[in-house]
């Protein structure tokens, strides 16, 4: 089964923002005059590779269980881990550490056999959670609650 990773608006906003910079930028560099072409070329390039790099990450983000293993795509980073191996979930908890392939906040965090973790958001973490549950119903699963100070 594939899960789409939620996108949020605090990621638009980081999307929207380097894109803005990045067309200041390039639109700069083309102003100046005393820039060599070959510099141009090459600034310009890689501004655009980051920029590309940025949208394959924010659009090419989803999970997928298949084989009783995760499959984690988030553009060109990939991850994998065994079903069997999870012993915790984490649910509505951005992860300040470890691995970072998710594109939103209060996702789920992964936590494995040898104490590595993993961050994740997908679309929709209840029934996410419900799948692996289906699957290995002896992952302990902890619904992270924020206390606000009145």
């Amino acid at each position: 089964m594939k899960f789409k990773s939620k996108k949020d608006i605090s990621s638009r906003f980081i999307i929207v923002g380097f894109s803005l910079l990045f067309i200041i930028l390039i639109s700069e560099s083309f102003l100046f005059v005393d820039f060599s072409v070959p510099y141009l070329i090459v600034f310009d390039s890689i501004i655009v590779l980051i920029w590309l790099l940025i949208f394959w990450i924010y659009f090419g983000t989803y999970y997928k269980i298949k084989n009783r293993k995760l499959f984690i795509k988030s553009g060109p980073f990939r991850n994998k881990i065994k079903i069997e191996c999870i012993k915790k979930i984490l649910v509505g908890k951005t992860s300040a550490s470890g691995s970072q392939l998710g594109t939103s906040r209060q996702g789920l965090i992964i936590y494995d056999i040898k104490g590595k973790e993993i961050y994740i958001s997908p679309k929709n973490n209840d029934e996410f959670v419900d799948y692996i549950k289906e699957m290995k119903p002896s992952i302990e699963v902890e619904i992270y609650e924020r206390h606000i100070l009145k």
